[in-house]
């Protein structure tokens, strides 16, 4: 399953909102906590946020990653209840713009192509949630870190010398708590796919050099 990219939209979502509360998180500060109840809905005018959830025994589950132009926390402004248990952290420096969700509520009401773009982001969740799932239930290091790989290059990819940068600053951590593994292991495999050429990195960014090769290994 695809995800639509906002970034060719964002700039019109961000100046319809233009008027909200301003507010500016440093990398790893984090914006929402958990159960807490939000100050309002945040949509993200720079930078990148990761939502996560942490299990019983401490561990931490890397679900998505927001990018500019997209409202968090959704489903909270949609309906009204904080029931994901979901935390949002910066990954980078971050601004953000602050309304109130009963302000979303009505500018969708009043606005159909603003309605659209919520829908639009609101099935985008549903999409990464599902590739997410499918990511897991491959059961080799291997084949995991594949298709995280694969998938991060079609959310957040862009062509460069020869190969697709994930313009986003994923650490080995980021990527073991996303497809639930030790960092260890996915440092290992990681460097394994380095070692044959699959991957590189620049600038800090991973790069995928040949996805052919790379859907091979699922055999896709």
């Amino acid at each position: 399953m695809s995800v639509v990219p906002l970034k060719h939209r964002d700039k019109s979502i961000i100046s319809h909102f233009s008027d909200g509360l301003r507010i500016v998180f440093s990398k790893g500060q984090t914006i929402i906590h958990g159960f807490q109840e939000p100050n309002g809905v945040y949509l993200i005018k720079e930078g990148f946020v990761k939502a996560y959830s942490v299990s019983l025994d401490r561990n931490v589950n890397l679900l998505l990653i927001h990018e500019v132009g997209e409202f968090i926390p959704l489903p909270w402004a949609l309906n009204g209840t904080n029931v994901t248990g979901l935390s949002y952290e910066a990954m980078t420096d971050v601004v953000v713009l602050e309304a109130s969700k009963d302000r979303l509520r009505s500018a969708m009401g009043n606005n159909p192509w603003l309605a659209e773009e919520i829908l639009s982001q609101t099935v985008n969740i549903i999409a990464l949630y599902t590739q997410r799932i499918q990511t897991l239930e491959f059961r080799s290091a291997r084949e995991r870190i594949v298709a995280e790989m694969i998938y991060l290059t079609k959310r957040f990819g862009r062509q460069q010398n020869g190969g697709i940068v994930i313009d986003v600053p994923i650490t080995h951590q980021d990527i073991a708590d996303s497809i639930s593994m030790n960092r260890e292991t996915a440092s290992r495999t990681i460097e394994l796919l380095f070692s044959e050429g699959l991957l590189v990195q620049r600038d800090h960014l991973f790069c995928v050099v040949d996805v052919t090769r790379l859907l091979a290994i699922l055999g896709e």
